[in-house]
């Protein structure tokens, strides 16, 4: 699930030049995106959940956080305010706790805690005790950070509700003229790629 400040019309906007079908669940000063299908795009950009986490945010949409089941794994990205803030991101692991991601920009507490808009010393310093602590699985970690972060949609992200039949939800489907000029580019870098292998 990923959570943006936007309202349901801008980010379903956003979300017609994605990749999958997703489900936008407006709530309390947050709208939700939650996967509705498989994505259409080709191998490697099929697997709907890691292409939603890896999805840029708009800055209008921003603050933004994702929180997402990966194998096992709670990978939870923070996508700040400002026009050129880069996403962070946090990976969670049974047995190890958190773990500097390989080749993304990793979060801090203080990260989470200003996206979600607390200003409570305390907040951060649980925050970074849930995320250091190895025991238990990703979706407990997951809902802690929720109840932590005062964020809405817990329902959502664990199942309880289905994000079809909650209040004031749309699907949206992508647009197939977006996929083709995302299968384009993909498929003109991997040639340029090639190309300069071969140098």
């Amino acid at each position: 699930m990923l959570l943006l400040r936007g309202t349901p019309d801008a980010v379903s906007t956003w979300a017609r030049r994605g990749l999958a079908p997703v489900h936008v669940v407006p709530l309390n000063g947050w709208t939700a995106v939650l996967p509705a299908g498989p994505s259409r795009a080709l191998p490697p950009y099929d697997d709907t959940i890691q292409t939603l986490a890896g999805r840029h945010v708009a800055s209008r949409l921003r603050s933004a956080i994702g929180l997402f089941a990966v194998d096992g794994n709670a990978v939870v990205t923070v996508h700040p305010t400002g026009w050129r803030a880069i996403p962070r991101w946090f990976v969670w692991s049974p047995g190890r706790g958190v773990a500097s991601p390989w080749h993304l920009a990793p979060g801090r507490p203080a990260d989470l805690v200003t996206a979600a808009g607390i200003r409570d010393a305390r907040v951060r310093r649980d925050v970074r005790d849930t995320l250091v602590e190895a025991g238990g699985d990703a979706d407990g970690v997951l809902h802690e950070l929720m109840a932590l972060l005062l964020l809405p949609g817990s329902d959502l992200l664990d199942g309880g509700q289905d994000p079809a039949t909650a209040q004031g939800a749309t699907l949206v489907e992508p647009d197939a003229q977006q996929i083709v000029k995302f299968e384009r580019i993909v498929s003109d870098q991997a040639l340029h790629r090639a190309e300069m292998e071969e140098d």
